[in-house]
């Protein structure tokens, strides 16, 4: 082999090499990304989870949460731009008394270097704040996502719950208080913890506990404020290494906090209580006050498993 061509493919390996590291620097660098180990691949989301992309080739960003559908979820100034159109059937979801209008298309994502055709939904209000759209684990095809809110302190703790799927719904935990199924999700945008009043009441049967302080606005879904007031437990609800000591209750929506004891009660006060359909979820949205305490939280779907790691 002559002298200059040995030195051409020396220098080529060399670049090639440069090359290849630079890539795997800027994969760093990336919020989102899959990381092969022995097992499946892991999509990792880092940092706020919001993420360059592309919906039915329209550029836009979007937000990959923990809390969000297994539906991309978009909002309706993303959907025009994208020239979507509905489908023959429409429908609604209710926030407390508001009754908020959606409809359903198929269009490619594509993001992460990911691209995949998916049912995708909007409303008539925005879902995603600080982005365009947003899908949850559920609307990721990954076997395993995992959402790492912080680095390890090393102190960490895991904590298994089981995990629950539904195609336009976001991911969940089913746990029992006794006899009745509390339905747990986990936002790290929601600064408080915040339950319905139907598992505001379960838990207070369950742990204890008085209704505390005035009524406040604490926001639900789609900008879409509703008055909670602060539930303190008698006896802390504790799941593995986490410890809830009190969450906000929406003291009117699913259910009725009528039964539970009222540190602030007016004897004057006439108490509304909302109808007990069959239909009603109780559900805790975990919110950061709690998940500040976690460094990860991992959905395994094979195994049917949330897993989270706090402190």
């Amino acid at each position: 082999m002559p002298q200059d061509e040995g030195v051409m493919r020396q220098r080529g390996k060399a670049m090639r090499g440069k090359a290849m590291r630079s890539r795997v620097i800027l994969a760093g660098l990336m919020a989102p990304m899959l990381i092969a180990g022995a097992g499946d691949p892991v999509f990792v989301v880092r940092g706020d989870g919001v993420v360059p992309a592309k919906l039915g080739g329209q550029p836009g960003k979007l937000l990959l949460s923990p809390w969000a559908p297994a539906a991309p979820t978009l909002n309706p100034g993303y959907r025009t731009r994208i020239g979507l159109h509905a489908g023959l059937f429409g429908f609604s979801v209710k926030v407390g008394p508001v009754k908020v209008r959606g409809d359903t298309s198929v269009t490619r994502l594509d993001y992460q270097g990911m691209s995949y055709r998916r049912r995708v939904v909007w409303f008539e209000r925005d879902y995603a704040q600080g982005a365009d759209a947003a899908v949850g684990p559920g609307g990721i095809p990954a076997r395993v996502v995992r959402f790492e809110l912080r680095a390890p302190s090393g102190g960490e703790r895991e904590t298994v719950l089981p995990l629950v799927q539904q195609m336009f719904r976001p991911s969940y935990a089913r746990v029992m208080l006794g006899k009745r199924p509390i339905i747990l999700l986990f936002d790290p945008q929601h600064p408080r913890s915040l339950a319905t009043a139907g598992a505001g009441a379960a838990l207070a049967e369950f742990l204890g506990g008085e209704l505390q302080g005035a009524p406040q606005p604490a926001h639900v879904a789609f900008g879409i404020m509703r008055p909670a007031r602060r539930l303190k437990f008698a006896r802390p609800l504790v799941f593995g290494g986490l410890r809830l000591d009190e969450v906000l209750v929406r003291i009117s929506d699913n259910g009725s906090v009528a039964g539970v004891k009222d540190a602030d009660a007016d004897p004057e006060e006439v108490v509304v209580t909302a109808k007990r359909g069959n239909e009603r979820r109780d559900v805790v949205i975990i919110g950061r006050d709690l998940l500040d305490r976690c460094a990860a939280i991992t959905f395994d779907k094979p195994a049917k498993q949330i897993r989270l790691a706090c402190a």
